[in-house]
């Protein structure tokens, strides 16, 4: 495994030899983890989208590069649904939706994955050709946590939670949102984000704001990539502390 552990991570984090500037406690911290290899994968499923937009993850990789001293992988690895110990070769998956996974196996290593303390992050395609319907795209997955993962929760993130804060100050506790043809849509603003809770810990993400679009650069406002990037950046890195 050429990632090091959530364990490790945080581990290294408390231990203030992680320097992440957004930490005012690490202030003071060495930047002392540039060997060590962090890693960004996308769940591989059997729909042609899973890889959309992974043209523009290696503008992600350089700009977590930059802006800590995580020594991220500048390309993007995939992990196969269909196999588990590729899966767990990552901390952090992305996919596009686990609502398309339909073969029970599949289904049953995404549920085991995040068992065995991995963390999933979803995030819709702000095209509406991917996405027709972002209250029924949420809707499906959490009938899909309902179903393969009963002890999870799907809840709604409060403004003051700390994955809006742990890194860089997302302003309002409120995810910036990519709109398809730059069209504000106040029915998807009104989404934030959604934790999939097992108890205390936070075990995957959900999230309509179509963050893989703006990171890709695919939208205006100018800036609205770097604040995808930045909301991903915190997710990352807060989902590294989620035990497992």
């Amino acid at each position: 495994m050429n990632a090091i552990s959530r364990t490790e991570f945080l581990r290294r984090l408390l231990a203030g030899t992680l320097l992440l500037p957004g930490f005012a406690a690490l202030g003071g911290a060495l930047d002392s983890l540039r060997g060590d290899h962090v890693g960004w994968a996308r769940l591989k499923t059997v729909e042609p989208d899973w890889r959309r937009h992974a043209g523009g993850d290696p503008t992600l990789m350089q700009f977590l590069r930059n802006q800590t001293t995580l020594n991220i992988d500048p390309q993007w690895q995939s992990a196969d649904m269909h196999v588990l110990d590729e899966m767990r070769q990552y901390p952090l998956l992305f996919s596009q939706g686990i609502h398309v996974v339909i073969e029970p196996p599949a289904r049953a290593n995404v549920a085991e994955y995040i068992r065995r303390g991995g963390f999933l992050l979803v995030d819709a395609c702000c095209n509406r050709g991917v996405t027709p319907d972002f209250d029924v795209f949420l809707q499906q997955h959490k009938d899909f946590f309902a179903a393969e993962l009963p002890e999870a929760q799907v809840v709604t993130l409060p403004p003051e939670h700390e994955v809006y804060r742990c890194f860089f100050p997302i302003p309002d506790g409120h995810p910036p949102h990519t709109y398809f043809n730059n069209i504000f849509d106040p029915n998807k603003y009104r989404h934030g984000l959604y934790g999939v809770m097992i108890g205390q810990r936070m075990a995957g993400l959900v999230s309509l704001s179509g963050l893989q679009c703006g990171w890709d650069r695919m939208t205006a406002p100018p800036g609205h990539d770097t604040a995808c990037m930045r909301m991903l950046v915190n997710i990352y890195i807060y989902a590294m502390t989620q035990g497992g």
